[in-house]
């Protein structure tokens, strides 16, 4: 594969400028996506507690020596009459090192920890893939601002609730990945991306097919052996770690414990769904392509102080990628050449597989006020197979704009109560 270096003047200024301006960049990318933030960066008093994430609860079980824990949070599984955390479990590992070292959870963990090297790595990808820091600062923006990484990093920021930490994880296992197969090709530090993106969101699982790809086409005979037993290493672990913990949990080593969180509490549609059709059913299928794909805002008419107002309200169901962030329309202008490219076709029948998962999956990952939590899982990589190409010619104006319509989405429109229409 082949990246391509802009005429920014990078080679022509020199290595010193051009590392002053690769630094440039990165404090943008960390200023437009920390700073600019609305939420309240530095809290040195405040600890993540069981109340914001049931995971520091599970972690606090651990180095008690049990599994179970010992009150019952929403979405926690109840099981033969004990209560379990069903989610996957890197944040627990997270939460135990943090409460040995620090005796809690720190909110510095999800800034410093989550959130900015979020920022760094999608920058430091972009900068590799483009080879300039101009265009690496706005495809990096366009992915940490300009899709659903936004809400989900904020939200992480402000509350570290279990669902949007573990799709932030997610995302920097993912962007792990990405670095390697695109860069360098370290097998052993792909597969702790791949490791980490498992263990936080399991549909991920589906990325271990490039990572066996990257061992397969490792060059030399030793080289070729070492990047196989990384792989089968990796493969190794992501499942006895899983399906070790299921089993102790829940007596099955596939049996993840999701349903038994519907149990003894108000029934919704989500649990009804899944108790009538399963996790997993084709009949989820048309509504969930239709929240992924489309999942367009509401109209809703409020009469006030005798005038009939009409707004648009956010869909918290699930909101379309496509129109939020339209980026992605270059991977349906590009797909043929992206078919043609059987690297890129690897890393593309990974995300089919995940977004194949996803649609059959019983809910949407509501509530998501505007955005659609559940496309972090693939959305990522598909913007890695558009860049650079998207950025030739003139196209990279028509980008541009693209990004723009994006980040002004989701960092400005989005966060408002309401749009009024008419």
């Amino acid at each position: 594969m082949k990246t391509s270096n802009h005429q920014d003047g990078l080679a022509a200024s020199g290595p010193r400028a051009a590392r002053r301006r690769a630094w440039l960049g990165l404090l943008s990318v960390l200023v437009v996506c920390l700073w600019l933030n609305d939420s309240q960066l530095w809290r040195p008093d405040d600890w993540i507690g069981i109340e914001s994430n049931v995971q520091v609860a599970e972690a606090e079980a651990w180095r008690q020596g049990r599994l179970d824990l010992a009150e019952r949070e929403w979405d926690t599984a109840l099981f033969k009459g004990k209560v379990y955390s069903h989610f996957p479990p890197l944040f627990s590992f997270v939460s135990v090192a943090c409460l040995g070292v620090f005796g809690g959870v720190p909110h510095g963990l999800m800034v410093f920890g989550i959130a900015a090297p979020l920022a760094v790595l999608a920058y430091t990808f972009f900068l590799r893939r483009t080879g300039s820091p101009c265009w690496g600062t706005v495809c990096a923006i366009g992915l940490v601002c300009g899709t659903s990484v936004w809400p989900v990093l904020r939200s992480t920021i402000r509350g570290a609730s279990p669902y949007h930490v573990n799709q932030s994880l997610a995302v920097i296992g993912t962007l792990v990945l990405l670095h390697e197969y695109f860069g360098r090709r370290r097998i052993w530090l792909a597969g702790l991306g791949v490791l980490g993106a498992t263990l936080s969101r399991q549909l991920t699982v589906a990325y271990l097919i490039p990572l066996g790809y990257m061992a397969w086409k490792d060059r030399g005979s030793s080289g070729r052996f070492f990047g196989l037993g990384c792989f089968a290493l990796t493969t190794v672990a992501a499942a006895a770690i899983s399906m070790g913990l299921n089993t102790l949990k829940f007596g099955h080593p596939l049996d993840t414990g999701y349903l038994y969180i519907y149990d003894d509490r108000p029934e919704d549609d989500f649990s009804r769904d899944a108790r009538a059709f399963g996790l997993f059913s084709p009949h989820f299928v048309p509504r969930n392509l239709y929240f992924s794909n489309l999942g367009l805002p509401t109209l809703t008419s409020i009469r006030t102080a005798g005038e009939d107002r009409t707004y648009l309200r956010p869909n918290r169901m699930g909101t379309g990628i496509w129109w939020t962030t339209p980026l992605l329309l270059w991977l349906i202008i590009d797909l043929r050449r992206i078919l043609r490219d059987r690297e890129l076709r690897v890393l593309f029948a990974a995300t089919c597989l995940v977004f194949a998962a996803l649609t059959c999956f019983h809910a949407t990952g509501s509530i998501q006020r505007g955005f659609h939590r559940f496309s972090l899982d693939y959305l990522p990589v598909l913007l890695a197979l558009i860049v650079p190409r998207c950025l030739e010619g003139r196209r990279r104006w028509v980008t541009l704009a693209m990004v723009a319509w994006s980040v002004l989405y989701f960092a400005v429109l989005l966060p408002l109560p309401h749009i009024r229409v008419w």
